[in-house]
């Protein structure tokens, strides 16, 4: 994800292949997970050029809170899904700011950081913290970074062993799942209203479909990136099968509308084939519809039923 993708490219970078060599010699011998997060931060802070910040931030509670870093002093606790860590950890996805002030969530921690890169530290399907880098540079972190920062990332949570508490899927109360589902459910009611207004136009107006993608894309940051990955890993066997099946038999739905817009060209529909635009546009709506049904009153259902138990 990145905020504006014309990055300017830097005069420099980091030797990424070299960092990872040296992250593994520093974490081989060494068992303790604060001793080796410490020492990771310590060493991409000192090897990555042109930044002003590098560090972890481990759920807890209602939110994040910091984990070890280096750079100056920085927010002790973030709100849950708030901020770009935020967004990264809900998502499960590496979230990229060129410029922090046009990132409408951003939570100011130092005031000279111009942009930021974090992301998600996983260990296999659980996401179990987030490492944030932050520069005084606007557009610092380019493809290579993203890509050489994912790779470090990744290796390091291959070779350490994480505590017992972060490894719990479900760093949130019963209280705010049950609130995340009827979340689920009111959005399902703004997508059917827009869902509905593209399929009885003639021409789907141009800001409608724009809307939609918005809204199914923060829906999607919600279910998929929260929701489902918690019930997946739930308890009670019923509401995982159920969860497994709604992810293999249901999901991508997202992906699905980038590519059907993506192909027609969103001003260009459906100047060329109307039949061909309704034909694929039912279906996905069909799709959608099929989904939320599902959830509204299946999978849903069993949720909250096992949380209020």
């Amino acid at each position: 994800m990145s905020s504006n993708p014309g990055r300017a490219k830097p005069a420099q970078n980091a030797d990424y292949a070299l960092l990872k060599q040296q992250a593994a010699s520093l974490i081989e011998d060494e068992t303790d997970f604060i001793a080796n997060a410490a020492n990771f931060a310590a060493l991409l802070y000192h090897g990555i050029p042109r930044i002003n910040w590098a560090g972890f931030y481990f759920p807890s509670g209602d939110g994040l809170v910091l984990g070890p870093f280096n750079g100056r002093p920085a927010c002790t606790r973030l709100p849950r899904g708030r901020g770009v860590c935020g967004a990264a950890f809900i998502s499960g996805e590496t979230v990229v700011v060129d410029d922090v002030d046009r990132f409408a969530d951003h939570i100011v921690c130092d005031t000279a950081s111009r942009s930021e890169i974090v992301i998600p530290l996983k260990s296999g399907s659980i996401t179990v913290g987030v490492f944030d880098v932050d520069s005084a540079e606007l557009a610092r972190f380019t493809p290579e970074d993203q890509h050489g920062l994912e790779a470090l990332v990744s290796a390091f949570a291959e070779h350490v062993a994480f505590p017992e508490a972060l490894m719990r899927p479900d760093h949130s109360s019963s209280e705010e799942q049950f609130a995340d589902i009827e979340l689920c459910r009111h959005q399902h009611a703004e997508l059917r209203t827009i869902l509905d207004a593209i399929a009885t136009a003639p021409v789907p107006p141009r800001d409608t479909l724009v809307r939609l993608r918005q809204k199914l894309n923060a829906h999607s940051e919600l279910e998929d990136g929260r929701v489902y990955p918690l019930l997946r890993a739930c308890a009670n066997e019923v509401v995982r099968h159920k969860a497994e099946r709604g992810v293999r038999e249901l999901g991508g739905l997202r992906e699905e509308l980038d590519a059907l817009i993506d192909s027609w060209g969103i001003d260009a529909i459906p100047s060329s084939d109307t039949i061909a635009w309704q034909r694929e546009w039912g279906a996905f709506q069909r799709a959608m519809e099929a989904r939320m049904i599902f959830e509204d009153h299946d999978l849903f259902c069993a949720a909250q039923a096992d949380l209020r138990r």
